[in-house]
């Protein structure tokens, strides 16, 4: 299983292994570089010191100031410090007591960029030594006004066991500081990640107790990190959904339990009384047990349209239609009930044509004329009218209301909702409206419902109008 916490602690322990690696090596290579940079300094030092001292004699030899103070260093049984001065052709001219009769190595260097190497001293000790060409003081020279002598090669060398010792100290120092910071790091670090993710954590915890009867919750966003803050936004808003569709499934389950009891309670009845009395069995009996069964079928057939259109599995088949034609040709079947109720109809159509299912619309179409007939007040008025609005087929069905107010208008497409059913004989299930949104939010219409200045009832159904073809 994949953690977080892990892949964190092994990524940030790589990073500050790799990064305290290169940082104890750069301390001690500078380190290293500014201790031998002094040594070659010392080294430098002696061999200038060495060439001021060398002059040429008035016949022809090389001679040293040996009682100068500095070669102290250059004699006796513990020395430290060798030196050799070489003509051109390496014949040994001048060399320090501690050197007796041994030589050292030769590299060519001058004065201005000398020679520096790493060699083995005559005792057997590691060594670095130097080497600079410099022409040597003439005392003859100097009578004459030209001081100028021949040139020599000097080699200095120094025991360089100190050098070493500093070195291998100052490795050592680095590489135990490291190993020190690198085991207090593995203490640390584990639970620095295990502080900074407890608001993860806390979060994780909260959601392990939210379940179907506890939604309303929310998680707290005060004091979070900003980091958790877009996670805490995006699940309290799928909360506040989940809330809805739940709240939404009860209300459904409620609402059709409710509908269902009247007619099964009623079949029941029938099926007591056919028992109980078959000899005095009428036919109406069979008529009524039709209707019920017919009103429970109309009931469970809507509900599955409005399922199959609420989970986008509505089959569509959008095609160009005369949306005028399409009104002409529903409504004379609910013309004779508006005649019966005295309703006064008016008919503005103006030729539209879209792109619809036809079928789809149809049923849409006898959904909203079957409601805006019966829910019409007796004597009042309905307005069916078609017409372009922009790129929008538009179809507008107004009726006259006495009993819908605006607080109504948000709850008349809800599954169920009638406002009086007493008023509808058993006839509306509350399904009509709910379905026809859902068919045409299949066709990627709208349809909406407002009411005018007038108190009337307007619902509009607005879709793409079919694009004439190019002459």
């Amino acid at each position: 299983m994949i953690s977080i916490r892990r892949q964190l602690t092994r990524a940030l322990l790589a990073s500050f292994i790799v990064l305290l690696g290169g940082g104890l090596t750069a301390v001690f290579l500078a380190a290293r570089d500014e201790l031998r940079e002094q040594f070659d300094d010392a080294l430098r030092a002696k061999a200038l010191a060495i060439s001021s001292l060398t002059e040429q004699n008035d016949k022809g030899g090389i001679d040293l100031d040996f009682t100068n103070q500095f070669f102290h260093s250059f004699s006796g049984r513990e020395a430290r410090d060798y030196f050799q001065l070489l003509k051109p052709g390496g014949y040994s001219v001048a060399r320090s007591n501690s050197l007796h009769d041994g030589n050292l190595p030769s590299h060519p260097g001058s004065l201005q960029r000398p020679k520096f190497w790493n060699c083995p001293l005559p005792n057997g000790h590691p060594g670095r030594a130097i080497s600079l060409t410099f022409v040597v003081k003439s005392q003859e020279g100097e009578a004459s006004g030209n001081p100028a002598g021949p040139q020599l090669q000097l080699i200095v060398a120094s025991d360089r066991e100190d050098l070493d010792e500093a070195l291998t100290e100052l490795l050592v120092i680095a590489g135990g500081c490291g190993v020190l910071l690198l085991i207090v790091t593995l203490w640390i670090m584990p639970r620095v990640l295990q502080r900074g993710l407890q608001p993860l954590d806390r979060l994780a915890e909260q959601a392990s107790h939210i379940d179907a009867n506890s939604l309303t919750a929310r998680f707290p966003t005060e004091g979070l990190p900003v980091e958790l803050l877009p996670i805490c936004h995006r699940l309290n808003d799928l909360l506040a959904r989940l809330e809805q569709s739940f709240e939404r499934e009860r209300r459904f389950s409620a609402d059709l339990a409710h509908e269902l009891r009247t007619p099964l309670a009623e079949l029941r009845s029938l099926a007591e009384c056919a028992l109980k009395w078959p000899d005095t069995r009428e036919p109406s009996a069979d008529r009524d047990t039709l209707a019920i069964a017919a009103q429970m079928e109309a009931i469970v057939t809507h509900l599955l349209s409005l399922a199959r259109g609420e989970q986008g599995r509505l089959a569509t088949s959008l095609a160009s239609v005369s949306v005028t034609a399409l009104v002409e040709e529903t409504w004379p079947r609910f013309a004779p009930a508006a005649q019966a109720r005295q309703l006064s109809v008016q008919l503005s159509l103006t030729p539209v044509t879209a792109q619809a299912d036809a079928a789809l619309l149809r049923s849409i179409l006898g959904n909203l004329f079957d409601n805006a007939v019966d829910y019409t007040p007796a004597g009042g008025e309905i307005t069916l009218a078609v017409h372009l609005e922009g790129g929008s087929a538009v179809i507008r069905i107004t009726n006259t209301t006495d009993n819908i107010a605006s607080a109504d208008l948000p709850k008349l497409f809800d599954r169920f909702w009638r406002k009086e059913a007493s008023r509808t004989g058993g006839k509306h299930f509350g399904l009509g409206l709910s379905l026809a949104r859902a068919l045409a939010d299949a066709m990627g219409w709208t349809l909406s419902a407002e009411l005018d200045t007038s108190s009337r009832l307007a619902f509009i159904l607005r879709g793409p109008a079919a694009r004439l073809p190019s002459s």
